[in-house]
């Protein structure tokens, strides 16, 4: 799904389906992610504890955010 598909489904929809599409959109960030700023994120995501299947979105979302302003 591309981001112009997300956003067209996003519009005329609840707000719990807009957060969901908005976190997609969000996370396709990461393809397009300096290399810095992926090499951040993978070594965050390498220290953090537990499974990484077990890592709310959110909080994932704040690790691609924090990358990115760090790279």
């Amino acid at each position: 799904m591309n981001a112009l598909s997300l956003n067209a489904a996003a519009i005329n929809d609840d707000a719990a389906t807009h957060d969901l599409f908005s976190a997609a959109r969000q996370l396709q960030r990461i393809h397009t992610m300096p290399m810095a700023a992926l090499s951040q994120l993978v070594t965050a995501l390498e220290r953090r504890p537990g499974a990484l299947e077990s890592l709310p979105v959110g909080q994932l979302l704040a690790m691609v955010r924090d990358a990115e302003v760090a790279a």
